[in-house]
């Protein structure tokens, strides 16, 4: 038995103990979408290792969020709590557009691959939906196991999501090299052009997103901030998960500056531990 089965385990252990209806749901989506069952239980063992105390929202009838997280576990909501909703994207969607492939290769390897920064932001098209009744903030967990994850999960990739992929520009026949990057925001998870090449904020029924890698005995995290969401999302609450946000909102003269919130982080890492039972 591996680290990751035990947290899947004791996850579904905890749905046992608390609702059976979602028990039963999850221990059929193990078995038929493991991908899935992993990007649940993962965020949840993120969410409380963050000490954001997730309980268990999602009911097998009315649906919604999956986990409601407080400063407490045993206070009710209150100003300061938020919904998070895990999702995931599976290996083969990971390996088509990355171009590596989800298996262990002998020997020294090596070469160019592509970023997932469109399957990022489809994900946040597609839960945005879901979210748009919420009233309290909400964050977006995905997830991913594909043996690249790390690489494709880490802060370039959520640098990138927020902003879309830069560039280069050079003006055929001209000497002089212009130092500046530029982006088109085509797969921002956030920002989309406005009129008179504003840039404007979408998706705003989502506050933040978590990039969750799973690999080994642990898993890795990095998020990004909405700059302009419908409910601001409460940092005091999980201050240790390193997130990377607009610097200047709103955006002025078409420059845009990003930055960390905990400087520049290699991203907090989550053991494989067993839930307890309390969580």
């Amino acid at each position: 038995m591996t680290d990751l089965d035990r947290v899947l385990d004791s996850y579904s252990l905890l749905l046992h103990k608390t609702d059976a209806r979602t028990a039963k749901r999850f221990d059929r989506m193990r078995k038929v979408d493991p991908e899935s069952a992993v990007a649940e239980a993962i965020t949840f063992l993120t969410l409380e290792s963050a000490g954001a105390h997730p309980q268990i929202h999602d009911k097998v009838r009315s649906g919604g969020p999956d986990f409601l997280c407080s400063g407490s576990r045993f206070s009710k909501r209150r100003k300061g709590d938020f919904f998070a909703e895990a999702t995931s994207i599976s290996r083969t969607a990971i390996s088509r557009q990355s171009g590596l492939r989800d298996e262990v290769l002998s020997g020294i390897q090596g070469g160019a691959y592509g970023l997932v920064t469109k399957n990022i932001c489809l994900k946040a098209v597609s839960k945005n939906r879901k979210l748009k009744d919420c009233e309290i903030p909400t964050v977006l967990s995905i997830v991913s196991s594909h043996i690249s994850a790390a690489l494709l999960f880490d802060a370039h990739a959520a640098e990138t999501a927020l902003t879309s992929a830069p560039y280069f520009r050079h003006q055929i026949g001209s000497s002089a090299s212009d130092p500046n990057w530029y982006i088109n925001l085509k797969d921002s998870v956030f920002m989309k052009p406005g009129p008179d090449r504003s840039i404007v904020a979408c998706r705003e029924n989502i506050s933040a997103i978590l990039l969750i890698s799973v690999y080994g005995d642990k898993s890795e995290v990095f998020g990004i901030l909405h700059p302009q969401p419908k409910h601001k999302l409460n940092l005091d609450l999980i201050p240790n998960l390193p997130f990377v946000r607009v610097a200047k909102w709103p955006i002025e003269d078409g420059k845009m500056w990003t930055e960390w919130v905990i400087g520049r982080p290699r991203g907090l890492s989550i053991p494989h531990s067993r839930l307890s039972p309390s969580a």
